[in-house]
């Protein structure tokens, strides 16, 4: 699809999976249509993939172009003064909402000019001269530092421009938490206005401008949200399943040009439980020697991201922790952090908190601690106001213990070493047990491997390349591809169909729909040559594809009634193991 809004992501092929969210998120964006969706929130940690979610969600909205206007403003981490803030949040409404009705996505880059006059001509030359008095209005606002009144104003303008054209907007508001956090009364910023997001108690209950709100500080959020009750429905992010692990896991390594094997392509997915930032982390690290081909190399690679202190992963929690340790008195925080993180698989009480490790602390004071602690998101709450658990996550104990270990108690480094070790030899041995459930790895491993010959060396080897195939047509030839990956069909589509590989050619060249079988029993079968067909003629409707010729790979080889299905639809096929060769 096409990119309108610049995404965090960077190369937007990057984005893998989130099918189940951005579904769930679709269905609730057309439910605003008939003013059925209420406000909700996306909880998740940062680098988990939020803020990728909610500009894709922008994206496919806007592309859709279909009664609801997509508006996404990303609340800032530093100080600002509040009239300068609603100046910017309301002009970047202004801007998403002509870029929308216009179908002009040059005003929703970064680099569109964000002044009054700016905004006054662009409004005038779109023709939408309405915006005009609003819009001259900041100044009025600006000049009087009314700041109650111009938050009200600015905050409730989607809604009223909702109501005014009979349209309905949906306002995605990301690091929603600093609201109350870095907005400041007064110029100098000496005033903070730690109730600032309050005001959307009233206008977060209308249904023709709901709100979508996030961040990556999920206590502070939570702690924001219950200030408003009932307001918002309330989601979480979680980690992503298998598939989608390891289709993310393929898309770096072809990206990054890092290698990997069906194996270690396990051992991440497992290691890293699905976590989006804990993969791109691992591929994208700077570790020296780096070689996650094989189980040795990918536990190297954890160990410096997770102890060293140039890892992205240490650095990323020790900023929670950091945040958590700055504001509480910390050795017996640290104590409880450990002690949570070890029993992680369960919730602890209070009562055995204080015995355990506070025995002189009474309730009021350590009840004050274990707030802060979960607001920073070093802990979470149990299955009740007086139980807590620690993350449930493998890595941050191992990132926790490497950095304070020696503040707390008698620590062998090389614990982690092992720690991780053990965790390695356990996953492969599952792996190596159970091959024949872990078939999805090789499978998805072959698809990997022919989308990069045809992205690299076919175009460039006509010959070899066709010699490998059989009952292409006369006119066929490989050509240089504008993009070659799998495919699933966008969640814009509602419809679950999902195909091994899509070539799409850059000019009048056939495009390529293949179907990746790295099996050595059963045969393809003709049963399976019609299910692959019907999924790519919808591929080709869905995606405007004129011409395309259909292939199958499949290392078993091919029932005679499959090959003479394929004759009659025009379908090539290979058992060619030189697809698979290295």
């Amino acid at each position: 699809m096409k990119i309108y809004l610049k995404e965090k992501i960077g190369n937007p092929d990057l984005f893998t999976g989130r099918k189940k969210e951005l579904a769930f998120l679709l269905n609730w964006v057309e439910g605003i249509k008939g003013e059925l969706s209420k406000s909700r929130s996306l909880l998740a940690r940062r680098k988990t993939g939020k803020t990728a979610v909610l500009q894709r969600l922008f994206n496919i909205v806007f592309d859709k172009n279909d009664q609801v206007i997509p508006f996404y403003y990303e609340v800032k981490e530093s100080k600002q003064w509040s009239v300068e803030f609603c100046q910017d949040f309301f002009l970047t409404f202004v801007y998403h909402y002509i870029a929308f009705r216009s179908r002009q996505p040059i005003y929703l880059s970064d680099d569109a000019p964000k002044k009054v006059p700016d905004a006054i001509d662009i409004a005038r030359r779109e023709g939408f001269d309405f915006l005009v008095p609003p819009i001259e209005a900041l100044n009025w606002f600006a000049e009087r530092e009314s700041v109650d009144l111009f938050w009200t104003f600015v905050r409730d303008f989607p809604r009223g421009l909702a109501q005014r054209d009979d349209m309905r907007v949906v306002q995605i508001i990301d690091e929603f938490q600093y609201l109350n956090r870095k907005i400041y009364r007064d110029k100098n910023m000496q005033y903070l206005i730690d109730d600032f997001a309050q005001a959307y108690m009233s206008t977060a209950e209308y249904k023709n401008a709901p709100l979508l709100v996030s961040g990556s500080w999920v206590g502070w959020l939570m702690s924001d949200l219950r200030k408003m009750p009932a307001r918002f429905k309330l989601g979480r992010l979680d980690n992503m399943p298998e598939s989608e692990t390891t289709e993310t896991i393929l898309r770096y390594s072809e990206i990054e040009k890092t290698a990997v094997t069906p194996e270690t392509i396990h051992l991440i997915a497992s290691l890293s439980e699905g976590n989006p930032f804990y993969i791109s982390a691992l591929m994208q690290s700077e570790c020296p020697d780096k070689d996650l081909t094989t189980p040795e190399g990918v536990l190297a690679v954890l160990e410096y991201e997770t102890l060293d202190e140039r890892g992205d992963i240490r650095e990323t929690w020790m900023e929670y922790i950091a945040s958590a340790f700055d504001r509480i008195n910390e050795k017996n925080a640290k104590n409880i952090v450990l002690y949570l993180s070890k029993h992680r698989e369960r919730p602890v009480g209070r009562k055995e908190i204080r015995e355990k490790i506070v025995p002189d602390m009474d309730d009021y004071d350590l009840e004050k601690k274990m707030r802060a602690l979960i607001k920073t998101d070093i802990i979470q709450r149990g299955r009740s106001n007086f139980y807590y658990q620690g993350v449930q996550d493998n890595i941050f104990d191992k990132v926790f213990r490497g950095q304070y270990a020696d503040d707390i108690e008698a620590f062998d480094p090389s614990e982690i070493t092992r720690d991780y070790k053990a965790l390695s030899e356990d996953i492969r041995r599952k792996y190596n047990s159970l091959s024949g459930e872990y078939n999805h790895f090789k499978g998805k491993y072959a698809e990997f491997v022919i989308i990069r010959k045809l992205a690299r060396r076919a175009y460039k080897e006509n010959d070899l390349f066709k010699s490998m195939l059989c009952n292409q047509p006369d006119d066929f030839c490989f050509v240089e591809y504008a993009s070659v990956w799998s495919w699933s069909a966008s969640p814009i589509y509602k419809a679950d169909i999902q195909v091994d590989i899509f070539a799409r050619a850059k000019e009048d060249g056939y495009g390529l729909i293949g179907e990746v079988k790295n099996r050595r029993k059963p045969k393809f079968s003709k049963k399976e040559v019609l299910e692959f067909k019907a999924k790519a003629d919808e591929l080709m409707r869905l995606e405007h594809v004129d011409k395309a010729l259909l292939l199958v790979f499949c290392k078993a080889g091919f029932t005679s009634d499959a090959m003479d299905c394929m004759r009659e639809n025009r379908m090539a096929w290979s058992a060619d193991e030189q697809w698979m060769a290295k």
